[in-house]
């Protein structure tokens, strides 16, 4: 029975990996349609040696094939890693996972990510333990990359790769330490722990440069011009997923509706919770959100957008679904009507009003109105914290989402006694 068992968990493990190199696989197809000749290998190149800070977009550096090809290159050689350690794949895997790809579409690539992993993995040394303990905390650390590309392009001709590997290793370092620390200061009401992290430790790197005379200044970038193709994409991959949850036995919304009675507040691991096929469905479903909002708005599909859809599909395996989510989106968009100068279109906006749902635990925990209000204050927030780390921290929205929790919490428990999930 237990051998049985444990063949069934294998088999399992095998299909979430090979789901996830079909994910691969079709970012590959994509960056091939977009780009069928070498500018896709020039342009991916170009982005390696590109700038990354907020907000970038690689399709503007190399190309949609480019940049779609460096989301399947990030993606598959950490989904090889979590395989190579013989993790198990679960939703925090899936959360991670997407998160790498996206993030790829707004800065992330494997030169300014490689000397992170190497602090993650010096850590783990220093602590005499496994380097698949830190494994997805240093993946998720990867949002401080920027920092690496930075000193690239901007350091002395002399000492840029030694600067490139020692600020990127000591982030690498200090990360766990200070994730482990934050996520008992908003008690896992931010699904983003490692944005929140990443933000004082972006905010500490940053400030020293400053002092060195380094001037953080990004010209930035934003693409119009693959919205079709990238629509294209989104929708395969969301039906993808949708079908790939029907295949492994979520057939009805009774099969599917147990996701939303979890408040989401970490660690709601849905795929060990409710199995991967009702997972693939609320990934689907909460992907799909976010997409329809911005066809309503007609924005134009890019890099960034594109990342934060895959950011709001990923973490619907890890904490979030559709009850909780819209409550915190509706808060942002309400925000931003209301303050005037923040148009719903602008792009921080976007950014904010889809990656917000980094807080749906409230919304899950505490009820709508109180996700709304969290909603609320998280856009007015994070107008202001990129200037803090200069732009280094792509998980700006994880850094105000853990600020917002930090104002927020306090203020609902005293109001309102916590209900039992």
């Amino acid at each position: 029975m237990e051998q049985t068992l444990e063949r069934r968990t294998e088999r399992m493990n095998d299909i979430l990996f090979g789901v996830m190199l079909a994910i691969v696989g079709v970012l590959v197809v994509f960056a091939v349609i977009a780009q069928p000749d070498l500018s896709l290998f020039t342009g991916f190149w170009a982005i390696q040696m590109g700038e990354a800070g907020l907000i970038t977009d690689p399709i503007c550096t190399g190309g949609a094939g480019a940049a779609l090809l460096n989301a399947a290159v990030l993606l598959l050689m950490s989904a090889l890693l979590v395989r190579w350690m013989k993790l198990p794949f679960t939703g925090a895997t899936y959360a991670c996972l997407f998160m790498m790809a996206g993030f790829a579409l707004l800065g992330k690539n494997l030169i300014n990510s490689t000397p992170i992993l190497l602090g993650g993995w010096l850590y783990a040394r220093y602590k005499r333990e496994p380097f698949s303990k830190y494994l997805y905390l240093t993946l998720f650390g990867t949002c401080l990359s920027p920092l690496v590309s930075f000193l690239m392009l901007h350091a002395k001709p002399g000492f840029r790769l030694l600067s490139m590997l020692l600020c990127g290793a000591a982030v690498g370092f200090l990360l766990p330490p200070v994730s482990a620390y934050t996520v008992r200061i908003h008690q896992g009401y931010n699904l983003y722990n490692v944005g929140f992290s990443a933000g004082f430790v972006g905010l500490g790197a940053a400030s020293i440069l400053k002092g060195f005379g380094a001037d953080f200044y990004t010209e930035g970038s934003w693409s119009k011009n693959s919205h079709l193709l990238l629509c294209v994409l989104v929708a395969v991959l969301l039906l993808g997923l949708l079908a790939a949850g029907i295949w492994l036995g979520c057939r009805s919304f009774q099969a599917y509706r147990h996701i939303w009675h979890h408040s989401g507040r970490a660690v709601a691991d849905f795929i060990v919770l409710d199995g991967p096929g009702a997972t693939f469905v609320n990934m689907s479903l909460t992907g799909a959100i976010g997409f329809v909002y911005l066809l309503i708005l007609r924005v134009p599909l890019n890099g960034p957008l594109v990342c934060c859809i895959l950011a709001m599909t990923g973490f619907a395996a890890f904490g979030k679904h559709p009850k909780n989510v819209v409550p915190v989106m509706v808060g942002a968009i309400l925000s931003s009507v209301l303050m005037g100068h923040v148009p719903l279109t602008a792009q921080g906006t976007l950014l904010a009003t889809l990656l917000c749902t980094g807080l749906a635990p409230i919304a899950g925990q505490f009820g709508w109105a109180w996700g709304a209000a969290a909603g609320f204050i998280h856009m007015a927030i994070v107008q202001h914290t990129s200037i803090l780390h200069g732009g280094m921290n792509l998980y700006n929205n994880g850094f105000a989402a853990g600020l917002t929790c930090i104002l927020v919490i306090p203020i609902i428990e005293a109001l309102k006694s916590e209900p039992k999930e």
